[in-house]
């Protein structure tokens, strides 16, 4: 499977920024393209304690990279003509991940180009897109045949079949799963069957080794989201009447499910 990323880039700067200027976070972005690419620079939360977690995993997808298509993080607030911004041509693919794009040329994207079979467009945060696009796309993709998910976090991901199925079987990454070896009530391992794209999972089971299954496991996930750290909105998210930053860590949570069942089961 071939994966197209559009993403907005702090090197395509369109001008200086105005008031009348709207600027996009890129953090997100390069989270998961690191983690896709197994970059092992990406991720810094052990710092000098680093055991490479990820390595065991064969986590780099670099070859099912179809390409990477930058869009400026800084534009106007409304655009005369969304569709200046896009490539004369894009890659063969099969679904293309746009993260943080202005929805007015992601809306002139879908439009434009009908080479994808799925498309996924993460909301990290409330004002990254707004309802009305959301529709607008939607319908496009549609007419068009296109499958489209627009998950909120993106660790919330939870495609049932189809190609976003097979995406995220083959990249290993949406809503958070865990399988768990214990022995005398104690995590002796935690291996990650799909991660938050944003790679925290890894991280988060990291903390779980050699914890009672009696702690405060929860706690203990909190404690590793707040340190990886988690790049979605701190802002309060009207369809949550919560953040979008508290939403990711309640799927991070979910792996706990998993690991009560096993301990039941035992």
């Amino acid at each position: 499977m071939k994966i197209l990323i559009l993403r907005s880039s702090q090197n395509l700067n369109d001008g200086p920024w105005t008031p009348y200027s709207v600027t996009v976070d890129t953090a997100y972005a390069e989270r998961v393209i690191g983690h896709l690419t197994d970059k092992g620079d990406y991720c810094r939360a052990c710092q000098d304690k680093c055991i490479a977690c990820r390595r065991k995993y064969e986590l780099d997808f670099s070859e099912h990279l179809a390409g990477i298509i930058d869009f400026p993080s800084v534009l106007p607030v409304m655009l005369d003509d969304p569709e200046e911004y896009l490539p004369d041509t894009v890659p063969s693919h099969d679904v293309a991940v746009i993260i943080a794009v202005n929805e007015e040329i992601v809306l002139s994207f879908v439009q434009q180009f009908s080479a994808s079979k799925g498309i996924i467009i993460p909301i990290e945060r409330s004002d990254v897109i707004t309802p009305n696009y959301i529709q607008k796309i939607r319908k496009v993709c549609e007419d068009k045949g296109i499958v489209v998910a627009f998950p909120k976090p993106f660790c919330s991901f939870a495609p049932e079949n189809g190609v976003l199925k097979e995406f995220q079987k083959i990249f290993k990454i949406g809503l958070p799963e865990v399988e768990y070896t214990i022995e005398d009530n104690v995590i002796k391992k935690a291996k990650v069957k799909v991660s938050a794209p944003c790679g925290a999972t890894y991280f988060t089971c990291r903390g779980l080794i050699g914890k009672h299954i009696d702690d405060d496991l929860q706690f203990i996930i909190d404690k590793q989201i707040s340190a990886y750290p988690c790049t979605a909105d701190h802002a309060v998210d009207r369809e949550f009447n919560d953040s979008i930053t508290h939403e990711a860590v309640k799927r991070q949570r979910i792996i706990l499910q998993k690991l009560k069942q096993k301990f039941h089961n035992q």
